[in-house]
């Protein structure tokens, strides 16, 4: 602290330096703390610094994460497009069948008027999921930071394979290391520790050195030196709470960790259990169920060209496997959207296609977006499609 002041002995007229008690004052003081106390000072700043930059890798993986599934959900939505395309071109099959057995007088002209208007609604599903695209594109280049109408060449969904869960105890291991949540938890630890040491520490007084000159004029200048040292007269209710305040931070930030390992533990032990379960149900579509449907929609037509069976149950075997495949992309992209949100050490509460896992099996409820040809309509098509931001991997 720099002072400048004049001690003046009359009111009437000027007596510095002609008055042995009238100067000017120019003295310099500084306070120096008690040992330890801007270390723990320093301590405790750097610790918020820590926090801040936890919270801004929080904001990374958090970014990245959401990348990925827009990745996702743009190859999820183009899948579909795909799917569209192939029911179409079966349909399209179906009417020839139709219209050669209605020629022959084996068939009645019913079975081309259905065939056709199930193609004609198919049409208006590809507008919407066409739609769904475009949406998914523009969220897509909004986190990338690129125009929205700018052109993403993503890999087709069928060409990913089924990421393999992770060893339970390596995978909680590795989110402890990684989530800024229990790691800003346990610097709060150490901050209110540095906290209590400081507040211990203001018992112990500071040492202020002055030291000043009195300039007098004609006469001699004079100096002086000051020491000065502050009394805890108000310890017990001023220290005393600081220290109990510290006490209680410290007991309430150790929880908090506590707390933030268990929500921690308990998200990856969810978040294993689904993706096994999702594994079970990937192998079942792959080892059998999709070849079945795909043998039994080519068996129906068959036994439909030769007057066997009727038209019905051709749109019902091939709404039946379009569906299975529908159900095994929506499988693939909840596994990848678990696998993102292990790798993003996420505390969010683990949902699955808006939560469980109806959409892995046709007809249970779930999210799917193809639900098949008698059924179909474009709100059918598009219930899983708009809203599942599933995940993926940017090195896909």
């Amino acid at each position: 602290m720099l002072q400048v002041g004049v001690q003046n002995d009359s009111f009437n007229k000027w007596q510095v330096g002609t008055m042995e008690t009238s100067w000017l004052l120019f003295m310099a003081s500084q306070t120096i703390p008690f040992p330890g106390k801007p270390g723990l000072r320093g301590d405790v700043a750097n610790v918020e610094v820590t926090i801040r930059r936890l919270a801004v890798e929080r904001v990374r993986l958090t970014t990245i994460a959401d990348v990925r599934r827009n990745y996702v959900a743009l190859q999820l939505a183009r899948a579909r497009l795909d799917l569209l395309s192939r029911l179409s071109s079966l349909l399209t099959l179906a009417v020839e069948v139709a219209q050669s057995r209605y020629e022959s007088g084996e068939g009645p002209q019913s079975d081309i008027l259905r065939a056709r208007l199930e193609l004609g609604r198919l049409e208006q599903q590809r507008v919407v999921l066409q739609s769904d695209e475009q949406l998914q594109l523009e969220a897509l280049n909004r986190l990338r930071g690129h125009p929205l109408d700018e052109k993403v060449a993503a890999r087709p969904l069928a060409q990913l394979t089924f990421p393999p869960p992770p060893d339970e105890a390596e995978a909680a291991r590795q989110i402890l290391e990684a989530s800024p949540e229990y790691l800003a938890a346990r610097e709060g630890v150490n901050g209110a520790q540095r906290v209590r040491e400081l507040s211990r520490r203001q018992y112990l007084p500071d040492l202020t050195v002055g030291a000043g000159v009195m300039v007098r004029g004609s006469l001699d200048p004079m100096w002086t030196v000051t020491l000065g040292l502050p009394l805890p007269v108000f310890a017990g209710t001023k220290q005393s709470r600081a220290v109990s305040e510290a006490d209680a931070t410290i007991d309430a930030t150790g929880r908090s960790v506590e707390t933030v390992e268990q929500l921690l533990r308990l998200r990856t032990a969810q978040r294993l259990s689904y993706w096994r379960a999702l594994g079970k149900i990937w192998r079942s579509y792959q080892d059998s169920l999709l070849a079945n449907a795909e043998a039994t929609a080519t068996a129906t037509l068959t036994q439909y060209r030769i007057g066997k069976v009727p038209f019905a149950s051709v749109l019902e075997a091939t709404s039946a496997t379009i569906a299975l495949v529908d159900a095994s992309y929506a499988v693939l992209v909840d596994a990848w959207k678990l696998a993102i949100a292990q790798d993003e050490s996420s505390l969010a509460e683990v949902s699955v296609n808006g939560g469980g896992m109806g959409s892995a099996v046709p007809g249970a409820g779930g999210g799917g977006g193809m639900s098949g040809v008698r059924s179909a309509s474009p709100s059918n098509m598009t219930s899983g499609a708009a809203g599942n931001s599933a995940s993926g991997s940017t090195g896909m």
